[in-house]
């Protein structure tokens, strides 16, 4: 599943920065699941047919109206619980369009957009449970009940590809092909057309080797097989090597850059906390100049200091987290005393005026 444009001429942002990207959720057909994605105990793929009355369905519709969006598909279901950690934007206005069960995507998150926007992560997959039972068509092994959605994850490959948008994950890919296609999907990239071939191919070649000739080919095709000789075969291993050193190279490359990534956000954390504090302690300790670019640590330091808790010297000693404590232990200790200030001078602006009548004068006054 992908959004529905190929540009980004469709694409609008909210005046509060969301993306908003017309999307396609969904599609009627024939699609292959593992056997165990199916719950039987078997191996193998199987036929599995989503029709009309699964897909369209008044209450598919609705369940897929208002999930929310992920990066990838979470371990499990997201809830009330998780929601707050996993979601990235939430799906809107859902509805058939054709036989595609299409939609609106809301990306709240910056990374998220960000990744869309730059990287050309544009796939999705979408995450429901349904019941599957027996299918009354010829081309399916069987056919799924109305879905119940759950979420939509924006992913490197979803099962159908770049041309349409359904369910959970591509047609079935290698175990390499899963494990590339997550890790790449964290740092937002994914694997080349040519480089999801090259790694397919490698990883059928290897599982060659490990089955019985009679369990991967006919008879048939036995009989046209040409021998091979050593030096193509040893030819073909040094390309695979050389390939497989450029995508190891190129995943060395995508690291470093998230981690500088992780980096920039740290930091971004760290002067979030340092500017949250300075404005606190400018508040709390009116009568104490704190230098502007000052760390936590320094601001706490003069605060204790300046309320008289600790010395220079004793607060210099203390760890982190003592001296977290003693600034909330300072900041109180500040608060009781601008409070008993206020009180001082409230009693004072409204101190009575002398009423008494002085008598000597009145009566002077009287006998005049």
């Amino acid at each position: 599943m992908k959004f529905t444009d190929k540009t980004n001429s469709h694409r609008t942002f909210t005046k509060d920065g969301y993306l908003v990207v017309p999307a396609t959720l969904s599609k009627i057909g024939v699609y292959d699941y593992h056997a165990k994605e199916l719950g039987l105990n078997e191996d193998g793929f199987k036929k599995v047919a989503r029709t009309e009355q699964s897909l369209f369905s008044d209450s598919t519709i609705q369940s897929f109206d208002g999930v929310p969006i992920t990066l990838g598909h979470p371990a499990d279901d997201v809830t009330a619980k998780n929601w707050k950690t996993l979601a990235v934007g939430t799906v809107r206005n859902v509805k058939r369009d054709g036989d595609m069960l299409a939609g609106e995507a809301w990306i709240y998150d910056e990374n998220a957009i960000k990744a869309i926007q730059d990287s050309g992560i544009q796939e999705l997959s979408c995450g429901y449970r349904c019941d599957v039972q027996k299918s009354t068509q010829p081309t399916a092994d069987y056919e799924m009940l109305p879905m119940v959605g759950n979420h939509v994850a924006i992913v490197a490959n979803g099962r159908c590809g770049k041309s349409v948008k359904l369910a959970d994950g591509e047609k079935p890919m290698s175990t390499t092909r899963k494990f590339l296609d997550a890790l790449l999907s964290v740092f937002g990239t994914k694997l080349t057309d040519e480089q999801a071939k090259e790694v397919e191919e490698k990883e059928k070649a290897e599982d060659g080797k490990e089955k019985p000739e009679s369990d991967n080919k006919t008879p048939e095709s036995k009989a046209k097989e040409k021998p091979t000789t050593e030096e193509p075969e040893k030819e073909t291993k040094e390309k695979a090597s050389v390939k497989d050193e450029a995508l190891t190279a190129e995943i060395a490359q995508l690291k470093a850059e998230n981690q500088k990534l992780k980096d920039e956000k740290a930091k971004a954390d760290v002067e979030s906390v340092r500017a949250t504090t300075l404005a606190d302690a400018k508040v709390s300790f009116a009568n104490v100049t704190f230098a502007d670019n000052a760390t936590v640590q320094d601001i706490q330091r003069q605060a204790v200091v300046a309320t008289g808790i600790f010395t220079q010297d004793e607060a210099a000693k203390l760890s982190d987290a003592e001296l977290n404590g003693a600034y909330k232990a300072a900041k109180a200790t500040a608060k009781k005393l601008n409070d008993k200030a206020i009180g001082d001078v409230l009693l004072t602006d409204h101190k009575p005026e002398n009423t008494g009548l002085d008598f000597n004068t009145y009566n002077q006054q009287g006998a005049k």
